[in-house]
């Protein structure tokens, strides 16, 4: 990795990297490319209607990503009945973050000796 900065086009050819390095699933790398195709923030239930998998699933991969800190959400505020709604976004340090990490991943593999 050449660049300074990962660009997304360039993060869909390291699909497998991403996940690898990340430990997700290919349901979590699809919900993260659905976010970064739509260049703008989802709802949960916009992500899943694309993926045609159910919101609980797309959810759990939420979840996931933001606990990695590749995604964040935003609470629509509005609602004051039922459960809050969320948008999901894009972390903005995002391209640098996956840069430092998969750069990490790659030492710690390259630093096992068999």
């Amino acid at each position: 990795m050449e660049e300074s900065v990962i660009n997304y086009a360039k993060l869909r050819e390291l699909r497998e990297p991403v996940k690898c390095c990340y430990k997700i699933s290919d349901t979590d790398v699809d919900c993260l490319m659905r976010i970064l195709d739509a260049g703008k923030p989802m709802d949960a239930d916009e992500v899943s209607k694309t993926m045609g998998l159910s919101k609980t699933t797309v959810e759990t991969s939420l979840k996931r990503l933001m606990e990695l800190g590749l995604v964040q959400r935003k609470r629509l505020d509005g609602r004051k009945i039922g459960r809050p709604k969320f948008l999901y976004f894009i972390t903005q340090d995002f391209p640098m973050k996956v840069r430092i990490d998969l750069d990490n991943c790659v030492k710690r593999i390259s630093s096992i000796t068999i």
